[in-house]
């Protein structure tokens, strides 16, 4: 549980930097438009971290149990996945390519 409690405490704070982070991007662009990117690249971090957290619960955390997880829960679990790794790619798209 050791173990558990710790990488909840990481990840946590990786969300809490990321989000400070992009409010502070988010209220400098008001001001200055080219920090607009950098507010896009920074949220895409914050489902990078999203994803990386679901990966890491499913795969060490859970591990051979997945199957006995409600399928109620599985469906939020991919749901959220899918939700995080498609915003991930958006907000990397809209900052390097369509910028």
């Amino acid at each position: 549980m050791g173990k558990t409690s710790k990488a909840l405490r990481v990840f946590g704070t990786l969300i809490a930097i990321g989000v400070i982070i992009t409010v502070i991007f988010l209220g400098l662009s008001t001001r200055n438009p080219n920090y607009w990117g950098k507010a896009l690249v920074s949220f895409g971090f914050i489902s990078l971290i999203g994803v990386c957290f679901q990966m890491y619960f499913k795969e060490v955390v859970i591990k051979e149990k997945w199957s006995e997880i409600p399928l109620a829960f599985k469906a939020l679990w991919w749901f959220i996945f899918i939700t995080n790794s498609l915003n991930l790619v958006d907000q990397f798209m809209t900052a390097f390519i369509f910028r």
